[in-house]
C-alpha cells in the first residue's frame, strides 16, 4: 500500500476539488488525517490509488469488528481489491460474472462500473463515520493526470459527496481549468498551498521478480495478469521489448473488457494495434477474439468510428470461416443498430441477415451445438432489430423459438446465461405489447435462472408499480438494491412507489439516496416538492421547485406548480413570470391561460384577465 512517503513533490499545480457553488475557502489548519495515494493508471491499473484507500478501509473496519459495513460493500471490495479477491468472495454473483468463454454472451454495461465507483465512495464515507466522524480527512491524489476514467470519476465523486462529511480531495495536476472541469464535472478547482509528500511509487518489476511471476502468467492465471499487467508493460518497455509490452497490454485490455472497464480497455488499443498483425498472423480465431475485445472497449468509450474501421480493415478482408464471418456481420449490425450516433436500421438488417446466412452455411463445419447456439444468438439480435422496426410480434417469436431450440437441442444446463437473456427479452417484448401478466411471468423465469441480476428485479418492480401492486414492487426493489452495488435508478423507483403508498418519509429517504448518487435529477425535486406541499411545508416545496427548475429550466409542470405556490404567498410577480414561461413552452394548454388569468385578476389587470380567459376558450375550441 502507498499511503505515506517522504518523496519529493512533483512540480505540478496543487488543486482542491470542491463542489460547484461552495464558498471555495480552504479549511483552517492541518487535516486530522492525510491519505496520500498514487493514482497513476500506468503503475496501479484501473483502481490505482482507489484500491489503496479501499484496502485500508477494509483492514480498519475489520479491526473494529464492523463486518456489517464490509458486507455492505462486498461487490466493490471484491472488484477493487484484486490482491485479496480470494478472501473477499462475491456474495451475489450473477451469471454474467460466473459464465466463461462461449457461455458468457452478455457483457457488463458501463453503468455497472459506475456502480462500483458509487460503492467505493460510500465505503469511504462509512469508514470515516465509523472511525472518526468529527475529524477532517484529506485525500491527496498524486499522478492524477494519469488516472484512468473510473479512478478519476472516483476522486470527483468523493470530492462531491465527501465534502459534507469532512473529506477533502486534493489532486496534483498540470491540467488547465477547462480540462479539469471535463474530468470532474460539477466541481471546481482551487489552488492548495501544500499537499505534502507523495507516496512511494510501486516497486518496479526486476528480472528476478519477472522470472518468479512467469509460470503463473504462462498458465494464464487471470488474477496474476490483472494484478501485474501495469508492471509487466513497464518492464518490457524498459527493456525495449515493445512487442511483449503489447502482448501484456492485450491481456490487460481483455480483462478490462471482461469487467466492464471499457475506457480502461480502450486505452490499450493503440499499443495493441501497433503489433496486432504480428500477434495474430494467420490465426483467424485469435484475430476475431482480439478484434471483438478491442471493439467492445472502443464503442463503449464513444469511439464508434474507429471501432467500425477496425472491423472493416482488420477483420473483414481476413476472415474466411463462415462462423467467424457470422460473428463479424452480427457485430456490424449492432454497430448500426446500437452504437452508431445515428442508427441505420437498413444497414443493421443487411448485416444481421448476412450473419444468419453465414451461420446456416457453417453447419457441418463446426460442432452442431455451437452452430445451434450461434443461430439462436444471431436470431436474438434480429429480434432486437424487429423491436426497433416496430415489429414486436416477430421479435417475440424469435425469442421464444430460440429458447425452445436451445433447450431442446442442448438441454437445461448449457448456455444458462443466454437462455435467461431470452426469457428477459421475451418479458420486455410483452411489456411493449401491453401484456403485463405475460411479461411478469417471463421476468420471473429470468430471475429463477439468474437470481442475482439486479436489473430483472428493478424492471419487474417498475411493471408492478404501473399496475398499482405497490407492495410487490417494493419487495422487488429491495432485492434489486441487495444484489448490486449502488445505482440511483432503483432508489428513485422505490421512492416513487413509496410516495404512491403515502409513505412520504420513506420516499424522501429513497429520493435522498438517489440524489446523493446522481444530483442531476430534476424529476426527483419535483416529486419531493409535491410531497412537501401535501405535508404542508411550503418552504421546502418551493426550495425543491427552485432546484428542479435550476436543473431543467423548461419543465412546464415545475413552472406551473411553483407559480401556484408563489400565488398562494401573494408573490404575484414571480407567479406571473413562471406562468409566462409555461405558456411560452406549452402555448396550447387552456389551463395555463386560466391560471395566468387568476394572477392578472389578483393584480387588478382586468383587461389582461379577460384576454387570457378568451385565449383559454379559443384553445379548447381548437383542441
Amino acid at each position: 500500500m502507498n499511503l505515506a512517503a517522504d518523496v519529493t513533490v512533483p512540480t505540478a499545480a496543487t488543486l482542491r476539488l470542491r463542489p460547484a457553488g461552495a464558498d471555495g475557502a480552504a479549511p483552517d489548519g492541518a487535516p486530522d488525517r492525510r491519505l496520500a495515494i498514487d493514482a497513476d493508471f500506468h503503475r496501479g491499473g484501473t483502481w490505482a490509488g482507489v484500491a489503496d484507500l479501499a484496502e485500508l478501509a477494509w483492514r480498519e473496519l475489520g479491526e473494529r469488528g464492523r463486518d456489517d459495513l464490509i458486507d455492505a460493500h462486498n461487490p466493490e471490495l471484491h472488484m477493487a481489491l484484486a490482491r485479496h479477491r480470494e478472501r473477499i468472495a462475491l456474495k451475489y454473483a450473477c451469471l454474467t460474472e460466473t459464465a466463461h468463454d462461449a457461455e458468457r454472451t452478455r457483457n457488463f454495461p458501463l453503468d455497472r462500473a459506475y456502480r462500483l465507483v458509487h460503492g467505493l465512495v460510500g465505503l469511504m464515507l462509512d469508514w470515516k463515520r465509523a472511525l472518526a466522524p468529527q475529524q477532517r480527512w484529506q485525500v491527496v491524489a498524486f499522478g492524477y493526470d494519469h488516472a484512468q476514467h473510473l479512478a478519476a470519476r472516483f476522486f470527483a465523486e468523493l470530492a462531491r459527496r465527501g465534502a459534507a462529511h469532512g473529506i477533502e480531495v486534493i489532486v496534483y495536476s498540470a491540467l488547465d481549468t477547462q480540462a479539469l472541469a471535463q474530468r470532474a464535472p460539477g466541481l471546481h478547482a482551487q489552488a492548495a498551498s501544500d499537499a505534502g509528500a507523495a507516496p512511494p511509487a510501486p516497486a518496479a518489476l526486476d528480472d528476478a521478480a519477472y522470472a518468479a511471476l512467469q509460470p503463473r502468467l504462462e498458465r494464464g492465471e487471470p488474477l496474476a495478469w490483472e494484478i501485474h499487467a501495469p508492471a509487466l508493460i513497464v518492464y518490457h518497455r524498459g527493456r525495449g521489448e515493445d512487442a511483449l509490452a503489447a502482448r501484456a497490454a492485450l491481456r490487460a485490455l481483455c480483462l478490462s473488457n471482461h469487467y466492464g472497464y471499457y475506457h480502461e480497455s480502450a486505452s490499450f488499443a493503440d499499443t495493441v494495434l501497433a503489433h496486432f498483425e504480428d500477434m495474430v498472423g494467420d490465426d483467424e480465431d485469435a484475430r476475431w477474439n482480439y478484434i471483438g475485445n478491442i471493439f467492445q472497449g472502443l464503442v463503449s468509450a464513444g469511439r464508434q468510428e474507429l471501432a467500425l474501421e477496425l472491423i472493416l480493415t482488420r477483420a473483414e478482408p481476413h476472415l474466411r470461416r463462415r462462423e467467424l464471418r457470422a460473428k463479424m456481420n452480427y457485430l456490424l449490425s449492432m454497430i448500426h443498430l446500437r452504437y452508431a450516433r445515428t442508427p441505420d436500421l437498413a444497414l443493421a438488417e443487411h448485416y444481421i441477415l448476412l450473419a444468419a446466412q453465414d451461420i446456416a452455411a457453417a453447419r457441418g463445419a463446426i460442432q452442431d451445438a455451437d452452430q445451434t447456439f450461434l443461430r439462436v444468438f444471431i436470431d436474438n439480435g434480429l429480434a432486437f432489430l424487429r423491436v426497433r422496426q416496430g415489429r414486436p410480434r416477430e421479435a417475440l417469436a424469435l425469442c421464444q423459438e430460440g429458447y425452445a431450440l436451445l433447450t431442446r437441442e442442448l438441454g437445461d444446463e448449457r448456455h444458462a446465461l443466454h437462455r435467461s437473456v431470452l426469457q428477459y427479452n421475451t418479458a420486455q417484448v410483452y411489456v411493449m405489447l401491453d401484456r403485463a401478466e405475460d411479461a411478469l411471468a417471463y421476468y420471473r423465469k429470468s430471475m429463477e435462472m439468474d437470481p442475482y441480476y439486479s436489473e430483472y428485479y428493478n424492471e419487474s418492480g417498475n411493471l408492478l408499480q404501473r399496475q398499482g401492486r405497490f407492495e410487490e414492487a417494493l419487495a422487488l426493489y429491495e432485492l434489486a438494491v441487495r444484489y448490486s452495488a449502488p445505482y440511483p435508478e432503483v432508489h428513485f423507483n422505490r421512492g416513487v412507489c413509496q410516495s404512491q403508498t403515502g409513505d412520504w418519509e420513506a420516499a424522501l429517504d429513497s429520493f435522498a439516496l438517489s440524489l446523493e448518487l446522481n444530483p442531476q435529477q430534476p424529476e426527483i425535486h419535483q416529486i419531493r416538492a409535491e410531497i412537501h406541499e401535501q405535508s404542508g411545508d411550503a418552504d421546502a416545496a418551493l426550495a425543491d421547485y427552485d432546484a428542479a427548475i435550476a436543473l431543467a429550466a423548461d419543465s412546464v409542470a415545475a413552472r406551473v406548480n411553483r407559480a401556484v405556490l408563489h400565488y398562494g404567498r401573494g408573490d404575484y410577480a414571480r407567479a406571473l413570470a413562471d406562468m409566462d414561461r409555461a405558456i411560452a413552452l406549452d402555448p396550447d394548454n387552456p389551463e395555463h391561460y386560466e391560471n395566468r388569468a387568476e394572477i392578472h385578476k389578483s393584480m387588478r389587470r382586468e383587461e389582461l384577465y379577460r384576454h387570457d380567459l378568451d385565449r383559454a376558450e379559443a384553445c379548447r375550441a381548437t383542441a
